[in-house]
C-alpha cells in the first residue's frame, strides 16, 4: 500500500496538471467578416453580434502571404509548397479569396484569447473558425491553400493537437 500511494498521487496530479493546461475556449457565434485590406487566408477582421471587432489568426495552419513585404517569409512559404515565390503570392491571393468566401455568411469563432503576434500594431488572437461548410483550417488544407504550421492547441472538443494534426494530414493525403 505505501508504494501505491505515491503512484496514485502522481497519477492524480498529472490529471490535474492536464486539466489546468487545457485552454478555456469561448465561442463567439454569428460573427461577420469585416472587409479589410490586411485580411488574408489565415488572418482576418471580424465583428461579433454585439458590435465588438477583433482580428483573428487561425491555429494549426499557414497560408502564403499576399504581398512581398516579408521576402524571406514568402521564400520560405514557397519552398514549403514546392513552388516559386510568384506562385506562392498567387496562392496567397487565392487563399484570401477562399477565406472571404467561406466567411461570407455568419460563422463561429472559438478562441482562448491567446495573443497571435504579427506585423500589425493591433492585437490579434488565435482562433479556430467554424463555418457552415466546416472548420476553416480543414477547408484550407483540403483545398491545398494552407500548410499545417503554426500555433497548436487542444481543440474545443478536447482533441489533443497531435491527433488534430493527424486529421489535417489525412486531408492532404486524401486529395486527388
Amino acid at each position: 500500500m505505501p508504494v501505491l500511494r505515491p503512484l496514485l498521487c502522481l497519477l492524480l496530479s498529472g490529471c490535474f496538471i492536464r486539466a489546468a493546461t487545457t485552454p478555456d475556449w469561448q465561442k463567439l457565434d454569428a460573427c461577420q467578416l469585416i472587409q479589410n485590406d490586411w485580411n488574408d487566408g489565415d488572418s482576418f477582421h471580424a465583428r461579433t453580434p454585439d458590435g465588438k471587432e477583433f482580428i483573428f489568426r487561425l491555429y494549426f495552419v499557414d497560408t502564403p502571404e499576399t504581398d512581398n513585404r516579408f521576402p524571406a517569409r514568402v521564400a520560405e512559404q514557397a519552398a514549403a509548397f514546392g513552388i516559386s515565390t510568384d506562385a506562392a503570392l498567387a496562392l496567397g491571393e487565392k487563399a484570401k479569396k477562399f477565406t472571404a468566401s467561406a466567411l461570407g455568411s455568419p460563422f463561429s469563432v472559438w478562441t482562448c484569447w491567446q495573443k497571435a503576434p504579427g506585423a500589425s500594431q493591433l492585437q490579434r488572437w488565435y482562433a479556430m473558425v467554424e463555418t457552415k461548410q466546416g472548420w476553416l483550417d480543414k477547408l484550407l488544407v483540403k483545398s491545398g491553400l494552407a500548410r499545417i504550421y503554426g500555433k497548436r492547441v487542444t481543440t474545443p472538443s478536447g482533441m489533443d493537437s497531435r491527433q488534430y494534426i493527424e486529421e489535417l494530414n489525412r486531408l492532404i493525403a486524401s486529395k486527388p
